[in-house]
């Protein structure tokens, strides 16, 4: 009887040890989508002038946002944002047709350099561009490159840049769509760990009980 009881006894122990692990687990690694504060936010003009941002705090992880659209060519209606263009002068917003930036170029550029805005965004998405960037401690500079004809001067409007920063509260920053798991609050994961193990161990003192 005392070796079935010791048996038993184990067993108890060793799934305990494994529940309490597993929670850890939960606590301590799960990644959680972190909240955002919008640091900055203004115009960068298509007549080519350079624009610089605050001093980007150097390992933060920040969301960079562009959107809205500028004339190339004023006088013909024709447009592009940060990354494309339209050669129809029907509709400055909802594009009927679009093209990438001349030579794999951006329109948009920062610190001198192009960028990969990604996938091309009509007026029912604003032309709204997305990047992550972590911080190196320093400033960026954005600035608008007219590359169909070179001439600022039958140049009008301007791209809207936002800087958000990312602000984490527990767990760590994974990447810029994480799982829908990882927007579960560290609170709720704890309550759900002891939930778990709280009736284990009441199980495993009456358990003790009996068999004394």
């Amino acid at each position: 009887m005392l070796v079935i009881v010791m048996m038993a006894y184990r067993k108890l122990v060793m799934f305990l040890s494994i529940m309490f692990f597993m929670v850890f687990l939960v606590v301590a690694v799960l990644p959680v989508r972190a909240d955002e504060v919008l640091i900055w936010n203004t115009y960068v003009l298509s007549s080519g002038v350079e624009v610089t941002s605050p001093t980007l705090q150097y390992g933060k992880l920040y969301r960079i946002v562009a959107d809205e659209v500028w004339w190339y060519n004023w006088d013909d209606n024709l447009v592009a944002d940060a990354q494309y263009y339209t050669t129809s002068g029907l509709d400055s917003w909802d594009w009927v047709n679009h093209f990438h930036a001349p030579d794999g170029h951006s329109f948009l550029q920062i610190d001198g350099q192009d960028v990969n805005w990604g996938p091309f965004s009509n007026g029912d998405t604003n032309h709204t561009y997305t990047i992550y960037y972590t911080g190196e401690g320093a400033a960026l500079t954005f600035k608008i490159v007219d590359w169909m004809d070179g001439n600022y001067t039958n140049n009008e409007c301007k791209i809207r840049v936002r800087i958000y920063k990312s602000v984490t509260v527990g767990g760590y920053v994974v990447d810029s769509e994480p799982l829908s798991v990882g927007n579960v609050p560290m609170v709720s994961v704890t309550i759900l760990g002891m939930l778990v193990a709280v009736p284990i161990i009441n199980y495993c003192r009456k358990f003790l009980r009996r068999a004394g």
